[in-house]
This record gives structure tokens, C-alpha cells and sequence, in this order.
């Protein structure tokens, strides 16, 4: 389409909109937070800590498996999901259990008081408020001392999602995944691996854009048990799987942490409405239909799928030197599929479930959920 129909188009929307805003007595944008304020607070406790964690299996293209001196929120990559409803209050404690300085930053808020919790030194924490006016998944991760380090920090793992349901949402199975990026300075690379040496940020790797591994929620093939038909290759022998009933509606709660590169989320097999809020406060109305959208780094995005056929789907990066490092995961389509037959720290707090578990005074301590 040319830029004089499109510009003609956009015309029209606004002159329409101003013919009819005073009929339909549309609020401003910039009252989002008083508009949908629900009064609840939900609680919420993320602990830093830094600590050595798996990050890829023992397989042919891992040899004996990686292990890497990692920084984690709540003692594993990612951070654990938060959910809300729109128009929720946070009220957020970061507490350091680490030896070095660490922060967080929040995606779903705004402004600088709201987002940012400042430093938080060794052995000290910090409780804060913010509120979610704006529905959707969005990232949050650690800002190191006051950005210094903060991409240290983030490819170390100190990232998560906080997911923010829209009171317009249909109710769906669904599911937490996040993207990452590992840069080890023990990784010798494909089939030949750390030689049993834990790992640690390599700033060169980094600075070339170089990753070792592609991860899923922290781990490079967590949910792929092998790939091949005639010629087999076992990627992991302790694997899990997404699971879905055949036709029911999924939804896919997608951050990319990076810190350096966007995924090209593609479902082999499938297609994908893309739910994310690019208008404004709508967050629910908007559906792309995709085979294929680009996530960029830092951000996030919602998607929502149906599996009408019995079989395995496979979630992939469609950078297919990712899906060798990692960044690719199964979902098996299956009659025998349940609601909570999840994969552990997958499964995300329903808009349903939040509404049910806010008491009278609209307050609700959700730190076990998250520590659980």
C-alpha cells in the first residue's frame, strides 16, 4: 500500500475520532493507571543470589554436560513469573543473598521510581510499590550497580517475566517460557563442551555477539528429548515436555532476555495469533496472525495457538545456529493432556485464580507461589 492511501486512511481515523470521542466519552491515554486501578496489592519477594547451575545436558554436542557460575532471582534461570491484573498494585521486595551488588528493573511499570528498586547491597533488601496499568508479558531483570555490569548480569541469568492479564482475556492453558543467551568462558563449543570446568562470563564472546548456548527457561533442550528419524540424536535424557489437549487454546507467554540478540519464534506445524499491545490499553484485541514473529531483545510477547492434530509441535528460534545451541522446545499434543500437567515453573497464575485469591481488603501474598 503507498504512503498517500495510508496517509489518507489515517486521516479519516482521526477526523472520525473526533467526530465521535465526545459520543463515546473515550478517557485519555495518559489516565491508564487511574482508569484501571483495582485496588488489589499483590506481594512479591525475589532473592539475588549468584550460584553454579546446569545450563546444558550431557549430550553429544554438550560432552558431560555445562555447568556455569550463574546469578539467579529466587535460586534459578529465569527469575519465577509474576502474575497480575491489569490495574494491580505491586508491592515488590528485593532481597540480596549474594555477595556483589544487585537491582532490579521492571518492564511493566513507569517512570523511574516505579521501575527501578535502586542498588541493593549484600545482605540488605528493599520493598517498593508500582503499579501495571498496561496488560501483556513483560521482562524484568537485574541492573547490576547502577547499569554498570547490568549486561554481566543479564547474560549471567538474572531475568523473568512478569505477566499483567487484561480483564477482557479468555481463559486458556498457559505457559511461561523464557529466551537466554549464555557466553562461557569454558565452553570449548559444539560436541566438545567444558571438559567438566565451571564457566563464567566471557566478556569477548559477549562483545562479539558469540553465545555459547540458546536457553529455555535456563537450560540449552530442556524440553527436547532428541531429534532424527532414521539417524537419532538423544539431546536429553531427562527431559520434559509441554503438553495440550488437541484444539484446546494455549497461550504462550514469550520473554527474550537476550542480552544481545531477537528470536524468530516459529511453532513447526502450527500457527500463532499474536496477542501483544500495540494499542495502547486494548492489550486482548489485537490478533496477528503469524507463522513467524520477531521478539526483539528485552522485550516480550503473547501468543495464543491451537494444536488441532495429535503429534509433537516443535516451539523453535528459527535462527537455526540457535536451535543447535539450545533454542528449541517440544509440545505434545495429546487426549491425555490435564490442566496442571505443566513442566515445572511453566505454569502461569490464571487472571481466573488471581481474582479468586485476593481477600476482601484486596491484599495477597504471592512469595510462596514464586519461591514454590
Amino acid at each position: 500500500m503507498n504512503k498517500a492511501i495510508i496517509a489518507g486512511i489515517a486521516a479519516g481515523v482521526l477526523v472520525v475520532g473526533l467526530i465521535f470521542s465526545p459520543i463515546f466519552n473515550v478517557s485519555p491515554l495518559s489516565s491508564a493507571v487511574a482508569d484501571h486501578d483495582t485496588g488489589v496489592v499483590r506481594k512479591f519477594t525475589l532473592v539475588a543470589n549468584e550460584m553454579v547451575v546446569q545450563v546444558a545436558p550431557d549430550n553429544v554436542l554438550h560432552p558431560g554436560g555445562i555447568q556455569y557460575s550463574a546469578m539467579v532471582f529466587n535460586g534459578a534461570i529465569p527469575g519465577p513469573v509474576i502474575s497480575a491484573n491489569q490495574g494491580d498494585t505491586i508491592e515488590m521486595t528485593l532481597r540480596n543473598d549474594g555477595k556483589v551488588i544487585h537491582s532490579v528493573d521492571f518492564h511493566a511499570a513507569i517512570g523511574p521510581s516505579q521501575v527501578l528498586s535502586g542498588n541493593v547491597k549484600s545482605g540488605e533488601s528493599k520493598t517498593w510499590t508500582f503499579q501495571v496499568p498496561n496488560a501483556g508479558v513483560f521482562m524484568y531483570h537485574c541492573g547490576a550497580d547502577g547499569l554498570n555490569g547490568v549486561w554481566e548480569h543479564i547474560a549471567n541469568g538474572m531475568y523473568g517475566g512478569l505477566v499483567v492479564h487484561p480483564e477482557n482475556e479468555k481463559p486458556a492453558k498457559e505457559f511461561y517460557v523464557v529466551w537466554g543467551e549464555i557466553y562461557n568462558s569454558a565452553d570449548g563449543g559444539v560436541f566438545v563442551g567444558s571438559d567438566g570446568k565451571v564457566g563464567s562470563f566471557d566478556v569477548g564472546k559477549f562483545l562479539n555477539q558469540n553465545p555459547d548456548l540458546i536457553l529455555t527457561n535456563g537450560m540449552a533442550h530442556k524440553y527436547v528429548p532428541s531429534i532424527g528419524k532414521e539417524v537419532v540424536i538423544d539431546l536429553n535424557k531427562n527431559f520434559e515436555l509441554f503438553k495440550v489437549k488437541p484444539g484446546e487454546l494455549t497461550r504462550w507467554y514469550m520473554v527474550n532476555a537476550g542480552p544481545n540478540d531477537g528470536v524468530a519464534f516459529h511453532f513447526i506445524a502450527g500457527q500463532m495469533d499474536v496477542r501483544d499491545g500495540s494499542i495502547i490499553n486494548r492489550y486482548g484485541t489485537q490478533a496477528l496472525n503469524e507463522e513467524t514473529w520477531w521478539i526483539p531483545v528485552g522485550s516480550a510477547s503473547v501468543f495464543e495457538a491451537t494444536f488441532p492434530e495429535e503429534g509433537v509441535y516443535v516451539g523453535v528460534d528459527h535462527n537455526m545456529s540457535d536451535v543447535v545451541k539450545g533454542g528449541a522446545f517440544a509440545v505434545l499434543a495429546t487426549n491425555d493432556s490435564t490442566a496442571d500437567d505443566h513442566p515445572a515453573g511453566t505454569m502461569v497464575p490464571s487472571k481466573e485464580w488471581l481474582h479468586e485469591h485476593s481477600d476482601a481488603a484486596g491484599m495477597m501474598d504471592d512469595s510462596m507461589m514464586m519461591e514454590g
